[in-house]
């Protein structure tokens, strides 16, 4: 029997193998192509996020620490939720409760940075990143990083919704909330805003932090009272429908309340009287925040100060032909976990 040659065994090997090899990536799905697929989602270590709000008992504030509750047991993240109730100092002592907890991270819902100074010392001095995410505050060097909407773009949606149902010299009532930087911010802006259009502002009242909704319809049927010829409410925030609404129906006068910051509720009360409010998906800066905090955890990535361009906000104005809350945090979460199961694999997992 004749012998082959080795040199042409290995040849004809090598031959096999590529045409094998070629044969393999034309299929396009390998057990190796798939393993190295797997191994692209990296497992994510268990961590403890804090979370902390002024009151959860503000719908706008338990809106955005619910959605950042959500997004780290998304993740398979354990949490610590503290509800000071309004009191600034017991604010003070649950940050540093947090911080004694040894936490890995803090997110904060519209937390002002001088209410809890000595804790976000503490929590720099321990390495506790800490974010503050919903809507405008001061900002302090001591944070990692600060999520919202910006001010201005929402104002300017709820001025022009304004100006097409309002008329030069028509006489306006405005409730303000300036122990709230976003509040005071948007009080300032509208002020600016209504003197441009030739708005009369009429009357102003301060709301009652401890006593938002019953203060809010009294003074806004005050301001009605007063003013037979009003033609507007604006409010800087979620309160104002729940109080104003409520209000104007009283009233019987034809009245349109306009407000920032719409909450799920503010659906039913604007279906009753005459309103216009703006929305944002405001709560996707408490998945931004966590979702800063898996990348910083699993590459090591540097937390963003500010709202990464990738991530938009979205918002509207609600009237009574709206038929659902436009942004849902079950649709926010969607998003996410969709983004975040082709990275990750739970924690805990």
């Amino acid at each position: 029997m004749k012998k082959t040659p080795i040199r042409a065994l290995v040849v004809a090997s090598v031959v096999a193998l590529a045409a094998l090899g070629a044969a393999v990536a034309a299929s396009g799905h390998s057990g190796t192509t798939a393993a190295s697929q797997r191994a692209v989602k990296t497992k994510l270590p268990m961590k403890t996020i804090g979370i902390l709000g002024p009151v959860d008992a503000a719908e706008v504030i338990k809106l955005g620490t619910d959605a950042t509750v959500t997004a780290a047991k998304a993740l398979g993240w354990k949490v610590i939720n503290l509800d000071p109730g309004g009191d600034l100092a017991k604010t003070a002592a649950d940050m540093n409760s947090l911080v004694n907890s040894h936490v890995d991270a803090i997110v904060l819902t519209i937390i002002e940075p001088a209410t809890i100074q000595a804790g976000l010392r503490a929590a720099a001095k321990a390495k506790i990143p800490v974010i503050n995410t919903m809507s405008q505050t001061h900002t302090s060097p001591l944070e990692a990083g600060t999520y919202w909407p910006t001010p201005s773009v929402e104002m300017q949606l709820l001025v022009n919704t304004m100006k097409q149902s309002l008329s030069n010299g028509a006489k306006v009532g405005m409730i303000q909330l300036p122990q709230f930087y976003n509040a005071l911010i948007a009080q300032q802006l509208f002020s600016a805003q209504a003197k441009k259009a030739g708005w009369n502002i009429v009357a102003t009242h301060d709301a009652d932090l401890a006593n938002l909704v019953p203060d809010v319809n009294k003074a806004v049927g005050d301001m009605i009272r007063a003013n037979p010829d009003i033609s507007a409410i604006w409010g800087c925030c979620d309160f104002t429908v729940a109080g104003g609404v409520p209000a104007i129906q009283q009233s019987g006068k034809n009245v349109t309340l306009f407000s920032l910051h719409g909450v799920p509720s503010s659906v039913q009360f604007v279906k009753s009287a005459k309103a216009e409010i703006e929305i944002a998906n405001a709560q996707l800066s408490s998945f931004i925040a966590i979702d800063a905090l898996a990348k910083r955890w699993t590459t090591g990535a540097p937390i963003p100060r500010s709202t990464p361009k990738e991530f938009k906000y979205q918002m509207t104005i609600i009237d009574k032909n709206t038929k659902a809350y436009p942004y849902p945090t079950s649709k926010i979460l969607a998003q996410f976990k969709a983004r975040w199961a082709k990275l990750y694999v739970k924690a805990g997992s």
